[in-house]
C-alpha cells in the first residue's frame, strides 16, 4: 500500500505567484491551436464529437469519452498551464450540462511506455491499466472533484476528493465542492499542474490548482515523475487555450508552504 501525506489544510488558500524566473521561463512545450492536432492524439469513444485546433482554441465538444494526449513526453520538474471554459450543452437526458474538465499526467504503461501506443477508445475504464495521476474536475454534473493515483488496477485509488452529499464516498473526506473547486459556465478557469521531486524544504511531489488556489497537493512517496498529459472529457464542450509547460521554478513563493 502506497501511503501519503497530503495538506488537506492547505485547500483553497489563495497563492501569491511572485517568481521573475516564472514569466521568464523558457518553455519546455506549448501550443497555441492554430496549426491543427499535430501534437496530439485523439481517442474518441463517440466519433460524432469533434476535436478541433484553430484560431487559438482547442474546442472539444464529446458525447462520450474523450482523451487528448499530448504527444511529448514530459519528465524532470515541471507545470502545466492552461485555461479551460465550460460551455453549457445539451445532450439527451442532459441539458445545459457543464461537467468533467479532467486530465492525466505522468502517465505511462505498467512497464513505463508510451500510453498513446495503445490507441484506446475514450471509454475511461479502458485506461485502468496504466499509471498515472488524475484529477476530475467538477465531475459527475459539477458534483465532484477529486485526485486519483492509477496504480495499474481497476480501483483507480483515490487519494483526495470533495464531492456533494449524493456523491460522496468515504475518500471524498474534503467535504462538498467549494465554488473554486467547482466549474462555473463560461467561465475560464486557469489550470496549473506541478510535478516535482520533493526536497526538505517542500515534501509535496504533485500539486494542482485552479484559479491559482490550491486545491490539491500530496507527497508520494513512489512518486510518478515522467511520463504523458492528456486532456480528458465526457458529455461535454471545453474550449481550450494557453497551453504551455515551463519548469518548474524552486523559486516560486507559495504562501502556503
Amino acid at each position: 500500500m502506497v501511503y501519503w501525506r497530503y495538506a488537506v489544510t492547505l485547500a483553497g488558500f489563495t497563492v501569491g505567484l511572485l517568481s521573475p524566473l516564472q514569466s521568464e521561463a523558457t518553455d519546455i512545450a506549448s501550443d497555441d491551436f492554430r496549426h491543427g492536432l499535430d501534437q496530439w492524439k485523439v481517442e474518441q469513444q463517440d466519433v460524432s464529437g469533434s476535436v478541433i485546433a484553430k484560431d487559438g482554441v482547442l474546442d472539444i465538444i464529446s458525447p462520450a469519452g474523450v482523451t487528448i494526449w499530448f504527444r511529448q513526453k514530459l519528465q524532470g520538474d515541471y507545470e502545466i498551464h492552461f485555461t479551460a471554459t465550460p460551455v453549457p450543452v445539451s445532450f439527451p437526458n442532459l441539458p445545459e450540462r457543464i461537467s468533467d474538465l479532467n486530465l492525466f499526467w505522468n502517465a505511462t504503461t505498467a512497464e513505463g511506455s508510451d500510453p498513446t501506443t495503445l490507441n484506446l477508445d475514450g471509454a475511461l475504464n479502458s485506461y485502468n491499466p496504466l499509471h498515472l495521476y488524475y484529477v476530475g474536475f467538477g465531475a459527475n454534473g459539477n458534483k465532484t472533484t477529486r485526485l486519483r493515483r492509477y496504480d495499474g488496477s481497476s480501483a483507480r485509488p483515490q487519494i483526495q476528493g470533495y464531492a456533494d452529499k449524493g456523491e460522496a464516498t468515504p475518500a471524498d473526506a474534503l467535504g462538498a465542492p467549494p465554488p473554486f473547486a467547482r466549474l462555473t459556465a463560461n467561465a475560464p478557469v486557469e489550470i496549473k499542474v506541478i510535478s516535482r521531486t520533493a526536497t526538505p524544504e517542500d515534501e509535496s511531489t504533485l500539486k494542482f490548482y485552479a484559479n491559482k488556489i490550491l486545491v490539491f497537493s500530496g507527497c508520494d512517496p513512489a512518486a510518478y515523475l515522467e511520463g504523458w498529459f492528456a486532456l480528458r472529457t465526457t458529455t461535454s464542450h471545453f474550449k481550450i487555450s494557453d497551453f504551455r509547460v515551463i519548469p518548474y521554478s524552486a523559486s516560486e513563493l507559495l504562501l502556503n508552504n
